[in-house]
């Protein structure tokens, strides 16, 4: 299982969570938060998700991150930016992946990045595959 992390599992971790899940044959994804979880999914996540890629994570719901998430994950990676990321204990070995915060920009850079995140998640799925 690869567990992907951020701060409030609302956008960012969503997203990786639904990329993998949609493009991996072998192993499964999920995300949770690192610190509090946030009420819903963002909706404008969703929608972009699904615009761009035909992925619905309208399903999915912010999780609360847990010891058991942590101790069964295969990959640990934090999906958030370097000044407002979660710290997880050195011990579990997380990956970071540097995402900026996408409430903040504008479309073109929202496409953009949506664009690197999917790279990214395709990619170690390809990996991970093997």
């Amino acid at each position: 299982m690869v567990l992907f992390v951020c701060k409030e599992n609302s956008y960012r971790s969503q997203i990786a969570e639904a990329i993998f899940n949609s493009v991996s044959k072998k192993d499964f994804a999920i995300s949770a938060s690192g610190a509090e979880p946030a009420k819903e999914v963002s909706p404008e996540a969703i929608a972009l998700l699904k615009s761009r890629y035909g992925i619905d994570m309208s399903g999915q719901r912010p999780k609360m991150l847990t010891e058991d998430m942590l101790k069964s994950a295969s990959r640990i990676i934090t999906v958030c930016d370097p000044d407002d990321c979660v710290l997880l204990p050195k011990s579990y070995n997380a990956e970071h992946w540097d995402i900026p915060k996408f409430e903040a920009m504008d479309e073109e850079e929202k496409e953009k990045n949506l664009e690197n995140l999917y790279e990214r998640v395709r990619k170690l799925a390809m990996e991970l595959a093997r």
